[in-house]
């Protein structure tokens, strides 16, 4: 004879998020790899590894990387790179929207320059994120790297 069995709901769902206070250290760090890219009489490639540590369901720490290779066909045939360092936090504000603070230090042109960007994001559920950030801190004149007050990035979390 079948015998019909009820289960009582526990009240969490598979939706529901895990504590990351309950993880390892090494579970709750995440990985993020962006960049950017654009192509022309203007060339900017550029690649931001990021390693964070959750230090909350919502709150995020991290160091990363920034390598940048630019050409400018109006100024110069000879390249330049950017390279450096950072510290950021982010927050994230609801599943799928963050918003990000950055320090940057980096190397431009002979110059050693400070950057604070100021920002935020979308974060698809299978990884793929999209950020803008405004500069609420850069060198000025030819010192400056980006050359504008705005940052997009795109690129993969895990």
């Amino acid at each position: 004879m079948p015998v019909l069995m009820a289960q009582e709901n526990s009240g969490s769902t598979e939706d529901e998020e895990e504590n990351v206070s309950s993880l390892k250290f090494k579970d709750r760090i995440s990985y993020h790899i962006g960049g950017g890219l654009m192509l022309g009489t203007y060339t900017n490639i550029n690649l931001q590894p990021q390693v964070g540590y959750r230090i909350t369901n919502n709150l995020t720490a991290g160091l990363g990387g920034n390598f940048q290779y630019f050409r400018n066909s109006f100024i110069s045939t000879d390249p330049f790179m950017v390279y450096g360092g950072s510290a950021f936090t982010r927050y994230r504000l609801s599943q799928n929207l963050f918003a990000q603070a950055e320090y940057q230090l980096l190397q431009y042109n002979g110059n050693l320059g400070e950057y604070g960007l100021l920002g935020g994001g979308y974060l698809s559920p299978d990884g793929f994120f999209i950020s803008a950030y405004y500069l609420i801190k850069a060198p000025t004149g030819n010192a400056n790297a980006y050359g504008v007050p705005y940052v997009v990035r795109f690129g993969f979390s895990f």
